[in-house]
């Protein structure tokens, strides 16, 4: 398996991993709907109404990284 599939296999299984950890913070402070952009290695996440303003802020933080994307409350995420 090349280098740049286990990076994105590592941001995919770490980003679930830490959804699944804040999840129930983020279901009580954020309505469904809301997204969340995970960094993986750090476990930053920044939450956003639309799923462009989240990665817009993660961007800001991280601008050359890679991201888990979740819709708060949902079970389906993506890597951005």
């Amino acid at each position: 398996m090349s280098r740049i599939n286990l990076q994105k296999q590592f941001i995919v299984e770490k980003g679930r991993e830490i959804y699944y950890k804040i999840k129930p913070e983020l279901k009580k402070k954020f309505d469904p709907g809301f997204y969340v952009t995970i960094e993986a290695n750090s476990g930053k996440y920044f939450v956003g109404k639309t799923s462009i303003e989240a990665m817009d802020k993660a961007r800001k933080y991280f601008p050359r990284r890679q991201f888990y994307m979740a819709q708060v409350g949902s079970a389906t995420a993506n890597m951005k």
